[in-house]
């Protein structure tokens, strides 16, 4: 990695910390401050209850939840408060020093969650009652619960809010019908005495309703339960759908903003790779080029030299001179520049001046017919050829019972080009097939409209292409 694109991830992670640190700071210290809210409040709740009552609780199972939310609020504030003061602290004069707290995020997700969780404990004890000396619950201890649900969207996120959401409407739900009942009076009688009042008004006795007016006139109307259900219900439904819309404004942004950074540095790495590839491409041009170049270097001298000896071994050897100029026409149809496209007849003339050679070495049994306008056609230089030189390297032309055949013949709407040949039974090569389907792949590339087929036996072997125009 090159000191740019280090510079570059560098700049990246540091837009994404600048755009990411105002909503984390915004959490840290709304953390912050319910943490030191219930550190403060804890202590004075307790008092407050002992003077009051007596005692400190009016159930020992409330210690373990106050204590659980006074040590969990304990640890997430200090953890806040080092977070918000760049994690460092001087106490007697000496500097201390908790940067590492701050890279491990999974600390301040554990801290945020033990945080909210406690206080939803203590919240859940209060509305079911625990400790409650009376059955009012529903009458204020529904309160801290309603709270939490904004508190949770901005915390932990919608899963949690909703899910708290759901647990305080089902809460809400037994309190009301499974333990007091919907219609139920806070008359704070007992329940013998509340019985017998409800059905004194029902029957419209007298002491019960001079009772009622006294109570109407002094406005001691008491409460229902159906009324504080209405009321909480109400605010619940509210403060779930007001946490959920506006915390997932901010929480969706905090959401989108590593995506965005992230696809910049996928886009980043996706142009450098383009930008490889391009210059890979470029050397590779630039190498088959010179290859290319030393190529026609060497062919070039080769088809002079060979003009040299064709012109001195005329008069030595008539024979000799033939196959040299014939030779010398094989190299230069193989040195021409165009390699996209080729007269048939050039082809067809370079494929008989290959078996001329091929001829003289041994003598062979061929039929090659030629027939058509093969002047005005054009095909891939060295298409057909390479059928041929495959057939020699396989085949075997010295049966006069299976002659090699060879036939061109060109029609207004095609090329049909056709081979045939004995099998080399006694001089087995190997073969691989790459030549094939070279042919194959310069076909499918060069035309859209084509045949070619194959037909081999154990004896022989055939090639039929058809090129249609």
């Amino acid at each position: 990695m090159n000191q740019a694109e280090t510079s570059l991830k560098q700049l990246l992670e540091r837009s994404r910390q600048q755009l990411t640190q105002p909503f984390s700071n915004v959490q840290r210290r709304l953390l912050y401050v319910i943490n030191t809210t219930y550190l403060a409040l804890t202590p004075i709740f307790l008092i407050s209850e002992k003077l009051a009552t007596g005692s400190y609780v009016p159930d020992s199972r409330l210690w373990f939840v106050y204590g659980f939310v006074w040590f969990a609020n304990l640890i997430s504030g200090i953890y806040a408060f080092l977070s918000l003061r760049d994690n460092r602290l001087t106490v007697l004069g000496k500097r201390f020093d908790f940067s590492s707290l701050q890279r491990d995020s999974r600390i301040e997700r554990f801290l945020r969650w033990i945080s909210v969780l406690s206080v939803m404990l203590m919240s859940t004890a209060n509305m079911m009652g625990i400790g409650n000396p009376s059955t009012d619950a529903i009458l204020t201890d529904f309160a801290l619960a309603h709270s939490l649900i904004v508190l949770s969207a901005m915390i932990l996120g919608r899963t949690v809010m909703l899910t708290w959401s759901v647990i305080v409407l089902a809460i809400l739900t037994y309190v009301t019908f499974g333990q007091l009942g919907y219609s139920y009076r806070f008359n704070y009688l007992t329940p013998n005495e509340s019985v017998r009042y409800e059905r004194a008004l029902e029957q419209k006795q007298v002491w019960a309703l001079n009772r009622q007016a006294v109570l109407n006139a002094n406005h001691l109307n008491p409460p229902q339960a159906s009324r504080y259900f209405n009321t909480w219900f109400i605010f619940i439904t509210v403060a779930t759908a007001t946490a959920y819309f506006f915390a997932g404004i901010a929480l969706d942004l905090f959401k989108i903003i590593p995506e965005v950074t992230d696809d910049i540095k996928d886009a980043i790495a996706a142009t450098k790779q383009a930008e490889e590839r391009r210059l890979l491409q470029q050397q590779e041009t630039l190498s088959t080029e010179l290859k290319a170049l030393k190529a026609q270097v060497n062919p070039h001298f080769l088809y002079n030299t060979l003009n040299y000896f064709y012109i001195k071994s005329q008069e030595v050897d008539p024979e000799l001179a033939e196959s040299i100029i014939k030779l010398s026409e094989i190299m230069r149809y193989s040195m021409r520049e165009d390699f996209n496209s080729a007269r048939l007849s050039d082809e067809i003339n370079y494929m008989q001046q290959f078996i001329s050679l091929h001829q003289l070495r041994y003598p062979m049994h061929m039929n090659f017919t030629v027939s058509g306008d093969v002047e005005t056609k054009n095909i891939l230089p060295f298409l057909l050829i390479g059928l041929v030189e495959n057939a020699f390297k396989h085949g075997n032309m010295t049966n006069p019972a299976h002659p090699f055949i060879i036939d061109v013949t060109a029609e207004a709407d095609r090329i049909d080009f056709f081979t045939k040949n004995l099998k080399n039974k006694k001089k087995r090569v190997e073969s691989t097939n790459i030549g094939l389907q070279n042919t194959r792949q310069r076909l499918e590339r060069a035309y859209s409209n084509y045949t070619f087929d194959i037909n081999e036996t154990d004896d022989t072997f055939s090639c039929h292409l058809i090129i249609y125009n």
